[in-house]
């Protein structure tokens, strides 16, 4: 060998220790590349992706038509689109039905103010909190509907509709345990007369709401959604012509009709509790 291969030999060499140093220092970062590349990194040390837990039944399936009798076994709970189910006529009893609690004002807000204002109990006439009128009729099932009234401060802080559904729901259930709870989704209007808002923006606010409900059942037992909303809409997502008496939210007879059928064709009757 001549001096020059033997100088290009040891330059060579020079390099490759080099190279093999700087690995070995930061081999720790290396092998940590390769180890996440691995493709034969076992399942258990691969972030797990989240699972949605939600139940799926919180809504009531179709179901044959319940009937008469069912229909009289539910009473009715909320807003004046509730308390005017009596002032339609269209429950047993006509005008005069005991099925729609409801105070003086005929309507109601989902407050704190409003969970703890009395109701005229119909029974009898007294003037009973939500929790006596519940202990005093032990219903088999009550059929709450809460949103519209507020809606515009709800939409901005969801707890306080989540908070206030609940503490309703516990009310109802800690004076009746077996009382089995249907959540209404909120109804859908025609226009936004009185509110802030236009009427696109508001059956915007109305779906958010209604989106909440499937949250406030699942942490709920004995508690289902009834779609209700849904045959009340036309092909625009606004209610109904044919549904609206005028001022764009209140429901005629036929409105009525058509969600007490959706009540009997969606039964809480041998389905999942």
């Amino acid at each position: 060998m001549n001096l020059q291969t033997f100088y290009r030999s040891l330059a060579v060499l020079l390099v490759v220790i080099l190279v093999l140093s700087a690995l070995c220092t930061v081999g720790g970062v290396t092998l940590a590349i390769l180890k996440i590349a691995d493709p034969r990194v076992s399942a258990k040390e691969t972030p797990s992706t989240p699972v949605d837990t939600t139940p799926t039944n919180v809504y009531l399936e179709e179901s044959a038509d319940a009937g008469i009798d069912y229909q009289d076994s539910l009473i009715f709970f909320g807003e004046s689109t509730t308390s005017h189910l009596r002032a339609r006529g269209v429950l047993s009893g006509g005008t005069s039905t005991k099925q729609v609690w409801a105070d003086a004002s005929g309507t109601r807000m989902l407050s704190s103010q409003g969970l703890s204002t009395p109701i005229i109990y119909p029974d009898t006439e007294e003037s009973l909190s939500i929790s006596q009128a519940v202990s005093a009729k032990k219903p088999a099932v009550i059929v709450l509907s809460f949103g519209v009234n507020g809606i515009t401060n709800f939409i901005k802080n969801k707890s306080t509709y989540v908070n206030n559904y609940n503490k309703l729901i516990k009310t109802v259930r800690e004076a009746s345990p077996d009382t089995k709870i249907i959540l209404q989704t909120v109804y859908p209007v025609r226009k936004a007369t009185g509110y802030s808002v236009d009427t696109e923006t508001l059956n915007q606010y109305i779906n958010t709401l209604n989106s909440w409900l499937p949250e406030i059942a699942a942490a709920n037992q004995n508690v289902r959604i009834a779609d209700t909303a849904s045959v009340l809409k036309d092909s625009n997502g606004l209610l109904a012509q044919e549904y609206d008496t005028g001022d764009g939210l209140h429901l005629t007879a036929d409105a009525y009709r058509a969600i007490l059928n959706y009540l009997r064709t969606h039964a809480w009757v041998n389905q999942t509790s």
